[in-house]
């Protein structure tokens, strides 16, 4: 929602544009801990550090309510969080479900990603433009820390741990290909998450509400691209859907380069093929990374968290400068280089794991 409503989130916390790409960036950058995290979770237990970074995500959420200063401290807290959960639920999969199995695992888990679009983001809009900014940030703070406490309370302690001697990730051929192509898929969608809430507004005059309505549809193509992923990722294999997802978005990518002023339900359209291809990549991504080194399974996912993180900071700060200097036809050009990249990777260096 950060990037999806950022002009409206600005305005409220009285930041610019360049401000609030900022404060994203520093929070992008919170996921360089991710290897920490990962060591955490291979010798604590997956469960447990899910829990706590959720609860730190939680608090981060509500401290973001209190003005700038608040917005600032909390998104950076809320950083933290987020990265030692995804880093924990990722190894947490890979511990529990075959390999053969883990991309139908994967692609149901990742549904609260398009079900947090298709509900979550329509409600956040109705929320700032009837509450205030800040309401969002308030209602999923309170969520995250019932959810983790809830969890915390009801699992017992001995389902947490796994006592394993964490180690370092031996980083294969294969690893570093599945790691840049991770990276390079990322990168390009970074350039549209940044600038599609931007472009909505300004090409065509959607109020914060409208954007939220409008962007349903992305919700339901991430719940349509997560249900593909479960069904066919296993069947085709995770380097193909690697491939296939970012081809899919890339292609989107270079039509918006091409024609950055459609009609409104054509730019949707593009809109949401783009997300489809991403959502479809990273979630066939996801499993796939968790097999490079089974034996430091947290470590070498939360390696590839940090890869990402560095590569989202710097795009961030990038894609806002491009955007309000050169406009988003720019900006879907640039995106649609480093998709090609990411399409390259996938065809010609990435190999499945054995």
């Amino acid at each position: 929602m950060t990037y999806t409503f950022l002009p409206a989130f600005g305005r409220g916390a009285g930041l610019s544009v360049e401000s609030m790409s900022t404060v994203l960036s520093a929070r992008e950058l919170t996921a360089l801990t991710a290897p920490l995290a990962g060591k955490a979770s291979d010798r604590l237990g997956p469960l447990t550090i899910m829990s706590y970074g959720g609860l730190v995500a939680g608090a981060g959420l509500l401290i973001a309510t209190l003005g700038a200063p608040g917005l600032i401290v909390g998104m950076l807290i809320f950083g933290f969080g987020r990265t030692a959960h995804q880093v924990a639920l990722s190894s947490g999969i890979g511990n529990v479900v075959a390999y053969e199995r883990r991309g139908r695992a994967t692609g149901l888990i990742e549904l609260t990603w398009g079900g947090a679009a298709l509900i979550g983001l329509p409600m956040a809009g109705l929320l700032i433009d009837g509450v205030a900014w800040w309401a969002p940030f308030g209602l999923m703070g309170f969520l995250a820390l019932v959810s983790a406490l809830r969890v915390l309370a009801r699992e017992p302690t001995r389902a947490r741990g796994t006592n394993h001697e964490a180690r370092k990730p031996h980083m294969t051929k294969t690893a570093v290909a599945a790691l840049a192509t991770n990276g390079a898929m990322t990168g390009a969608a970074q350039f549209l998450f940044l600038g599609h809430g931007l472009w909505l507004e300004d090409t065509y005059g959607l109020d914060t509400a409208e954007i939220g309505l409008a962007i349903v549809a992305v919700g339901a193509v991430e719940v349509i691209a997560t249900l593909g992923s479960s069904r066919l990722t296993d069947r085709l294999g995770k380097r193909r859907s690697m491939f296939g997802g970012a081809l899919l978005m890339t292609s989107a990518l270079m039509v918006l380069a091409a024609y950055s002023t459609p009609p409104l339900w054509l730019g949707l359209l593009i809109l949401v093929t783009a997300f489809l291809g991403f959502e479809y990549g990273i979630v066939s991504a996801l499993p796939l990374i968790s097999e490079l080194d089974p034996g430091a399974r947290a470590a070498m996912v939360g390696r590839a968290i940090s890869i990402s993180t560095v590569i989202r900071a710097l795009v961030t700060l990038l894609a806002t400068a491009i955007y309000v200097s050169q406009g988003f036809a720019t900006l879907m050009m640039v995106a649609s280089g480093i998709g090609i990249i990411a399409v390259l990777l996938a065809a010609f260096f990435m190999v499945e794991p054995a």
